[in-house]
C-alpha cells in the first residue's frame, strides 16, 4: 500500500514538473516572499543509511521566508519512520521469532541563503549560504522495548543552488555543496550487528532537491 502511494505522489510530481506552467518562464513579474516545498522521493531513504541500506525514510516539509531583496531563511521539519524502499517492520514481521521493528524519529533544519542573480530578487535564482540539520531517530524491537538503535546525525553545509519560479508559483530548488557530517549510535541489546553501527565524522557532498508553491 506505502509504495503504491509512493508511485502515485512520484507520478504526480513527474506531471507537475512537465506541465506547461514549467515554461511559463521567470516570475520577475510577481511578488513572491514565501516558499512552502517537500520532497517525496526522501521517503524512501534517509537521514540514515547502514553503507547502501536505508533504515529510516523521510516525510518532510520546508517553509522559506526573504528577509531582504537578496536574502531569505529557510526551516525545516521531517518526520522519520521506516523507508518506502525498504520496510525493516514488514521485513523483520515476517520471521517467526520477531514481531517486528518500529522505527520513528525527527529532522530539524534551518538554512540562510543569499541571492546572487542581478535581475532576480529572493527567493529566485542563484543563491549560496550555511545549512545546518539535526537528525534523530529511534528503532525499537516491538516485543522489547530495552532491544533498541538510537542514532543521532549532525550536517554543517556551504550550500550553492538555483530556485525557480513559474509565474504560477511553482518551485523547483536544487543544491549540492561541502560541509561536515557526524553520526552516533547507540545500541542496546544483542540483536544488532555492533560492527555495522559505528560513530564517525566526514566531510559531507550534500545534493538535493525539493518543489512545491510560492506565494
Amino acid at each position: 500500500m506505502k509504495k503504491a502511494v509512493f508511485l502515485l505522489i512520484a507520478g504526480l510530481t513527474l506531471s507537475i514538473m512537465s506541465s506547461p506552467v514549467f515554461s511559463q518562464g521567470s516570475s520577475t513579474d510577481k511578488d513572491f516572499k514565501f516558499t512552502i516545498k517537500t520532497n517525496p522521493l526522501a521517503a524512501l531513504g534517509g537521514p540514515f543509511w547502514v553503507v547502501i541500506v536505508p533504515i529510516t525514510g523521510e516525510y518532510k516539509v520546508l517553509f522559506e521566508a526573504a528577509v531582504s531583496e537578496k536574502s531569505s531563511i529557510q526551516v525545516g521539519a521531517g518526520y522519520l519512520g521506516p523507508s518506502v524502499l525498504l520496510n525493516l517492520d514488514e521485513l523483520t514481521s515476517d520471521e517467526g521469532d520477531v514481531s517486528g521493528i518500529k522505527t520513528s524519529g525527527f529532522r530539524a533544519q534551518g538554512m540562510y541563503k543569499y541571492f546572487l542573480s542581478r535581475d532576480l530578487s529572493a527567493p529566485e535564482g542563484f543563491y549560496v549560504g550555511p545549512h545546518i540539520s539535526y537528525a534523530s531517530a529511534e528503532l525499537k524491537n516491538k516485543e522489547d522495548a530495552a532491544n533498541k538503535i538510537k542514532a543521532s546525525k549532525l550536517n554543517i553545509n556551504g550550500i550553492f543552488g538555483y530556485q525557480m519560479i513559474t509565474s504560477g508559483g511553482f518551485t523547483l530548488d536544487i543544491f549540492t555543496g561541502m560541509g561536515f557530517v557526524k553520526r552516533d549510535w547507540d545500541i542496546a541489546g544483542e540483536d544488532w550487528d555492533q560492527e555495522i553501527f559505528k560513530n564517525k565524522a566526514s566531510i559531507n557532498i550534500p545534493f538535493g532537491f525539493s518543489f512545491g508553491y510560492a506565494f
